[in-house]
């Protein structure tokens, strides 16, 4: 048996009470989906329960089977991307690099100047390379994400420690947020950080450039390692393998033993939707079980409010990832079930994801189930079926045989 899951990410909206006026879904021209869904067992599902972050992290975990309420933080995720190998011992800190003032005031009087300036890729490496250099011991050690954003990976960490987001303390004195006993640590961390970074060479390339130096960081948001089992372990699987270009969910994949697959943008930044297709197809012949699909930019589009981008991306995930998926599905000689999952909500008029069940349809080449045509929010509802844990959905689609119980003398195959 073979498994396939479009996640297409976003692409619920909320229905206009104004009659006529269609969601992205319901305007898209896509038959693949609809012909599919016409077939397949339809329903919706909520991914993200109340105390968990409205992300796509969240959703892909809930995906995998994961109970989001487990989740303190997607830090360790992002660490183990960047090569940390996490254990229960250890805590994942946010490290922003930040502008602290100098102007030879006591370090409690530094103001936060700035927290989002400009980096490139090489001030980057070069900066966390320098922290490395300067406090990293057999205990704590840094790693390089994205931009000016990074992490601290610290065994045995200071406990009951909460610090605000360095947005939250932009303009202030930090001292005082770091008055707490607790944070007598990270307050070290965070001094000695300005004594590595404020006059290495990169900083003083960017004071010549007119730039403000990155000059300390900011620890923040510490999080461990949820309990994860395996994936493909834990669903009896070959292997399973994720397309994506996402850095959060190839640090999620890469944690529970999920293979990814990157390919990439082109020279514009858009979506590759047909090396997409070519790419899960290749996983499928390599000897993958399961292939997730991730395509991002519907979600993008409806970030930003992009009815007629949002539209678009759907088409275009319908015709060039569904569509050909499909068929090499068709013709390969293995059953199989399809899964388009769109996470959470993301309206357009919101700009943002939204706490709602969001639709999905489950295709089966071993049964034809009566469904509901064209696949919309609406039509999703039709098929009755609401989870509102969607982390169980994944036993749904993946059914694992009762162990066998060998007969002894003690049961005699007696009930």
């Amino acid at each position: 048996m073979k498994y396939f899951i479009l996640f297409c990410d976003g692409a619920a909206d909320r229905k206009s009470q104004v009659p006529g006026v269609k969601t992205p879904l319901e305007a898209a021209v896509k038959p693949t989906f609809n012909m599919l869904s016409y077939r397949s067992f339809n329903g919706v599902v909520s991914s993200a329960p109340e105390n968990a972050p409205l992300d796509v992290g969240t959703s892909f975990l809930s995906l995998l089977s994961f109970d989001p309420q487990d989740l303190t933080g997607f830090s360790p995720f992002d660490a183990a991307r960047a090569g940390a190998s996490l254990t229960g011992e250890d805590t994942v800190y946010k490290c922003s690099l930040v502008t602290l003032s100098d102007k030879g005031e006591p370090f409690d009087k530094k103001v936060l100047v700035d927290c989002c300036g400009d980096i490139t890729d090489e001030e980057a490496a070069s900066l966390v390379s320098a922290l490395n250099k300067g406090l990293s011991t057999k205990i704590k050690k840094f790693y390089r994400y994205s931009g000016t954003e990074h992490r601290l990976v610290w065994r045995r960490a200071p406990e009951d420690v909460s610090i605000p987001s360095p947005c939250d303390v932009k303009g202030a004195a930090v001292g005082q947020y770091l008055a707490d006993k607790n944070a007598a640590k990270i307050k070290a961390v965070v001094e000695k950080s300005f004594e590595v970074l404020n006059n290495c060479p990169v900083n003083e390339k960017r004071r010549e450039s007119g730039k403000k130096p990155l000059n300390a960081v900011w620890l923040w948001e510490g999080s461990k390692m949820p309990d994860v089992e395996p994936f493909a372990e834990k669903w009896q699987l070959s292997s399973a393998s994720l397309v994506t270009n996402s850095e959060k969910l190839t640090g999620i994949a890469k944690s529970v033993g999920i293979k990814t697959v990157s390919v990439g943008v082109d020279e514009n930044g858009e979506e590759l939707y047909d090396a997409e297709a070519q790419a899960a197809v290749k996983e499928f012949t390599d000897g993958a079980d399961l292939v997730t699909v991730h395509t991002g930019t519907v979600c993008k589009k409806a970030l930003e409010g992009d009815f007629a981008g949002k539209t678009a991306a759907i088409e275009a995930a319908d015709s060039r990832i569904l569509a050909p998926v499909y068929e090499y599905l068709c013709g390969c000689g293995d059953q199989f079930k399809l899964l388009v999952y769109t996470g959470l909500p993301a309206p357009c008029e919101d700009k943002a994801y939204v706490r709602e069940p969001s639709p999905f349809f489950m295709y089966n080449s071993q049964r034809t189930e009566v469904g509901y045509k064209p696949f919309s929010e609406t039509n999703a509802r039709k098929g009755g079926f609401n989870l509102p844990d969607g982390y169980k959905f994944m036993s749904f689609m993946i059914r694992i045989p009762a162990p066998v119980v060998e007969e002894t003398e003690e049961n005699d195959g007696e009930q």
